[in-house]
């Protein structure tokens, strides 16, 4: 679900090709990242790499205004062939035509690979929305703090915010076939590596298997990404009590990490 990037496609220049970018210019955010940190670092290299060439004159394509970067986020997934990969996270504005696109794309055999920052599915609606475009074939995976938007289509174009505010992206670049769109590409496929999978099912617990008041505050801890001992210090248990207790709710969800049990209650409606 790549929908926010910005509002629906109105009229607009349409996206045209441009050169290669110097090697160079991706040097240090083309190396392996290993950590979600180090994608955040190698995420602003490439941002700032992206300014100095635009600056100076080079070849990426800057695109500005809200309205133009919904055109270019729409008129790229519309070109893709195989494969789009993308990375959704707030801000938002509207989405209906883009999820629809994707939804046509879907239909077509085109590939879609969304990691979804934590943030993004914590509206119902979204969760509801990611959901529905899983059923429909979406690859989806969720990441505790992703560094960016961004969308890569087959491998050989990418959309990449350079400004936003709160509401919405200000200005983005394109990025074509190039050394740095390497670097972006395999940004992704590390935030892919560590990210946690999302599935559609949803299932209805009653009685008994609802979680107390005490239960819903740990596990809305967790799904803000707090440690055993800032529960416990918020909750007034000691730090071993605090582990046990998370420990006990993540086999109960029948997930393996924290961070899946956070979700999983969103997901089951417990938070």
């Amino acid at each position: 679900m790549l929908s926010g990037y910005t509002e629906a496609p109105e009229r607009a220049q349409p996206i045209s090709p441009d050169g290669a970018v110097p090697a160079r210019a991706a040097t240090d955010a083309e190396r392996a990242v290993r950590s979600p940190a180090e994608a955040r670092e190698a995420v602003e290299s490439v941002a700032r790499a992206a300014k100095a060439q635009a600056g100076a004159g080079g070849v990426l394509q800057v695109v500005h205004g809200a309205r133009r970067v919904g055109w270019a986020a729409y008129e790229l997934q519309r070109s893709a062939t195989e494969l789009v990969q993308g990375v959704a996270k707030p801000p938002y504005a509207a989405t209906g035509s883009l999820d629809s696109l994707e939804a046509r794309k879907l239909a077509e055999g085109v590939e879609y690979q969304v990691l979804y920052d934590r943030s993004a599915l914590a509206r119902s609606p979204q969760l509801e929305l990611t959901s529905r475009l899983v059923a429909l074939g979406e690859q989806a995976r969720v990441v505790h703090a992703a560094p960016t938007k961004m969308i890569v289509v087959d491998g050989e174009v990418a959309l990449l915010p350079l400004t936003a505010s709160e509401q919405t992206v200000e200005s983005a670049v394109v990025i074509r076939s190039s050394a740095m769109l390497v670097a972006v590409t395999r940004i992704f496929e590390d935030l892919w590596r560590f990210a946690a999978p999302f599935t559609c099912e949803r299932e209805h617990l009653a009685g008994d298997d609802q979680p107390s008041e005490e239960e819903r505050w740990i596990l809305s801890l967790l799904a803000s990404g707090a440690t055993d001992d800032t529960i416990g210090r918020l909750m007034g248990f000691s730090a071993r009590t605090a582990h046990r207790r998370v420990r006990e709710l993540v086999a109960r969800l029948g997930v393996e990490t924290r961070f899946q049990a956070g979700m999983q209650a969103v997901k089951l409606g417990w938070l």
